[in-house]
């Protein structure tokens, strides 16, 4: 019966819609969080999504109607202003594909009065498909609907709502002591709470009796109120409403302070007051003549407000009148008064008659404006920090939280160069002097010519002289060098070696070879020329000849046994075969000489012999085996192994494998020195393949005679080469034959067995006998 009297009541009062949503419109509307899908030809959003609605009509109640779309295992919660709502529920039910979907009617009517509304829906799977939210105005048009005091409803006056916008603007009155940062939720379509540690509140009502504050609290933290008479400790969230009766001072204060270090969060603050029961006529500052509180006319410098009927004085006039704290003869915004109110600069948190005292943390007082610190991190918008230190403690293109300016640089946006100076030219972020286009860049450029062609006065956009000039000044020749002079320390000095004599030089014949007549551009002897004039011989040493050619050749006499510093060796005699014919040494033969006046002696050496032999073939793989007919030696660190090369020549290296055994190496000692090659050639061939062996370093014996022939070849056999198809015919083949082997060895064994039994053998002999047949069959088969 109770419910439904207040049923008939609500319906009694003022009802209306203000807002609807349908998600055909595929238009989200500020709703948050999800995204559009369709059942169907039903679309709908979801599933978890929220929105929040703002700056409502004063009412006392609102009503919600959702239909939604569900599969039957999930539940939808319902929640508004961050508590959930039981609902009147109705459903029908379809298919979606092979789904069966659940479509609800949800709705519910709550008592209501904020002028805020943060709305919910949380679904595992489905979403919002339509909603309708209507209000129901207050009885009596009050304001708030504020019902459940003892002051009559049109009492109440609403005197400042802030705190109220999505994102946290309108902040008058608010002063940020600590930990002042913005809390944003999901809960209400990404709107943002106010979180503090502590904060203040201060205003300045107009004549009143009683003050109602009232705003929504989000966390579960103590949060203490303070104000001048008296205090609330608040342990609960949700709408919070604070009675303050008899409040007689014209100013309220209020201090909000979270004991703890986790700091709390508010929004959507409303401050009520009620006017007093006896009201004495107040004398109007400013006013001229006035009937009661009603100014008729203001005095000189003061203007008469269009609702209140009062007076108040002219801001910007240049007089401080009134309740003005300062008047700098303008209405324009600075950082000292604005309003005729004394400004706060920003980031200030304690100011004084428009001079800050302190700066909020993070920021460092600086000639009295508050600068954000610099190397912190923390990048602070809309303040004199262009840029920070990265996370890494890295620099990237900003300096003391400035961006670096670019030089020459016209336009900037940030780090970055649009526009380079007139005369400039942009290269990778980097305005460079643009050479060429007839512009003088004072600073970078002696000249421009607008061409890049040298030795016209200018090029590369400095000064330079025409050519063959050797000074010049600013383009014009002052000295030239003559023909045969070149420019060096500051005067002409003649050029050796151009074939050109001038009056420094003997001669010049355009080389830099000794002996022939002319050095250095100086007359020279020829060698072995003990008297010249002008690079001509006159005469030549002991032992030497002038020839037609002006050079002096030694006379050799080959074959007197004298050995002179031409001649390898002199036996005294010209006979071949001997060691030393024509002064040379032949070949495996070494010469000494004792003295200088005595003839050389010889003696016969074998040079060392690199043998090579073919040793077999197994399985494809060649063998080849290397030794020296005699002990040799090698002069490096390098082991002989190591430059021993060998290749198969006209097959490429692809289709054959190698590998060297070492037996005894070669190295610096003395040693037979003894190899095994062995080559694997992976095709087939028509020829027989040719392996080239080589040594790459000098091989000696302990004559030191060195090895001659040091590159062998050897004609290989035909390769026995089997690709994969062939060895598997191969091993199909073994199998047939072993099965073929085995039918013929049980034929054998039925043989014997039906031979003994037709003679019927019984006795030990017989049976001897048997075996023995069975032997004889073993020994043939393996014969076979």
């Amino acid at each position: 019966m109770i419910i439904f009297i207040f049923l008939i009541y609500i319906t009694r009062q003022t009802q209306i819609e203000i807002y609807q949503f349908n998600a055909s419109s595929n238009f989200s509307d500020e709703w948050v969080g999800g995204y559009f899908r369709n059942c169907g030809d039903v679309e709908y959003f979801g599933p978890s999504i929220s929105r929040i609605f703002l700056n409502l009509e004063s009412h006392s109640h609102i009503i919600v109607d959702a239909y939604l779309l569900s599969d039957y295992s999930s539940m939808t919660d319902f929640w508004i202003d961050e508590s959930t709502q039981p609902y009147y529920l109705s459903y029908s039910q379809k298919y979606c594909g092979s789904t069966l979907i659940y479509f609800y009617n949800i709705s519910r009517t709550l008592q209501h009065k904020r002028r805020t509304v943060l709305m919910e829906f949380y679904l595992h799977h489905g979403g919002l498909i339509s909603l309708k939210l209507s209000i129901i105005k207050c009885q009596y048009e009050c304001a708030g609907c504020i019902e459940n005091y003892h002051a009559t409803y049109q009492q109440w006056k609403l005197h400042q709502y802030s705190l109220n916008d999505k994102l946290s603007q309108n902040l008058d009155g608010w002063t940020f002591v600590s930990n002042n940062s913005q809390y944003q939720m999901f809960g209400c379509g990404g709107c943002q709470f106010q979180q503090f540690l502590e904060l203040n509140y201060s205003t300045e009502l107009p004549p009143h009796q009683d003050v109602l504050i009232r705003f929504f609290k989000i966390d579960r933290n103590t949060l203490i109120v303070n104000y001048l008479y008296g205090k609330k400790v608040i342990n609960y969230h949700y709408l919070i409403e604070i009675l303050i009766r008899n409040h007689q001072d014209p100013i309220l204060s209020l201090n909000f302070k979270i004991p703890g270090s986790y700091p709390g969060q508010i929004r959507d603050f409303e401050l009520f007051y009620t006017e007093p029961l006896i009201k004495v006529p107040t004398l109007n500052e400013g006013c001229l003549e006035q009937i009661d509180e009603k100014c008729l006319i203001c005095q000189e410098g003061w203007i008469q407000a269009e609702f209140f009927e009062n007076c108040h004085p002219i801001c910007g006039n240049g007089i401080i009148e009134g309740q003005e704290e300062c008047d700098d003869h303008n209405l324009t915004s600075n950082h000292t008064c604005f309003q005729c109110k004394y400004q706060c600069v920003q980031f200030c948190q304690i100011c004084q008659f428009g001079i800050c005292l302190q700066c909020i943390d993070g920021f460092t007082l600086v000639g009295f404006t508050c600068d954000p610190v610099c190397g912190d991190v923390n990048l602070t918008p809309y303040s004199v920090e262009q840029c920070e230190l990265a996370v890494n403690g890295v620099w990237d293109g900003c300096k003391d939280c400035r961006f670096i300016q670019i030089a020459d640089c016209k336009t900037h946006y940030f780090s970055i160069c649009l526009e380079c100076d007139i005369g400039f030219q942009m290269i990778e972020n980097v305005c460079y002097p643009n050479c060429g286009d007839k512009i003088i860049l004072e600073q970078y450029e002696d000249c421009d010519d607008g061409n890049l062609q040298p030795y016209d006065g200018c090029y590369q956009c400095k000064f330079q002289c025409i050519e063959d000039c050797n000074i010049c000044n600013r383009g014009q020749c002052i000295l030239k060098c003559s023909e045969g002079y070149q420019f060096i320390n500051d005067s002409c000095h003649s050029v050796c070696g151009d074939q050109m004599v001038t009056k420094e030089e003997d001669c010049d014949d355009g080389n830099s070879i000794q002996f022939d007549g002319c050095f250095q551009c100086k007359y020279s002897c020829p060698e072995n020329c003990i008297d010249c004039y002008k690079g001509n011989c006159l005469e030549c040493n002991y032992q030497y000849e002038l020839l037609i050619s002006n050079e002096c050749k030694l006379q050799l006499k080959c074959g007197d046994g004298l050995l002179y510093e031409q001649e390898e060796c002199d036996d005294g005699n010209y006979e071949a075969a001997d060691g030393c014919y024509d002064c040379l040494i032949e070949q495996n033969w070494i010469c000494i000489t004792i003295t200088r006046d005595s003839p050389s002696q010889c003696t016969f050496v074998q040079a060392p012999n690199l043998g090579i032999n073919y040793l077999n073939m197994t399985q494809n793989k060649q063998y080849i085996s290397l030794q020296f007919n005699q002990q040799v030696q090698i002069y490096t660190s390098q082991p002989l192994s190591e430059t021993i090369y060998f290749e198969l020549l006209e097959i490429d290296k692809k289709h054959w494998n190698s590998s060297l055994f070492i037996i005894q190496d070669v190295e610096s000692y003395l040693s037979f020195g003894e190899y095994v090659i062995q080559i694997e050639v992976n095709q087939l061939l028509d020829f027989r393949p040719v392996l080239k062996i080589g040594v790459n370093q000098t091989v000696a014996n302990i004559m030191g005679v060195v090895l001659v022939d040091s590159e062998k070849y050897i004609k290989l056999e035909y390769p026995k080469y089997l690709d994969e198809t062939q060895k598997q015919y191969s091993q199909s083949l073994k199998i047939y034959l072993g099965l073929l082997q085995q039918v013929f060895y049980q034929e054998v064994e039925i043989y014997l067995l039906k031979f003994w039994r037709s003679f019927n053998f019984s006795s030990t002999q017989d049976i001897s006998i048997y075996y023995s047949l069975k032997i004889q069959r073993f020994i043939f088969l393996l014969m076979i």
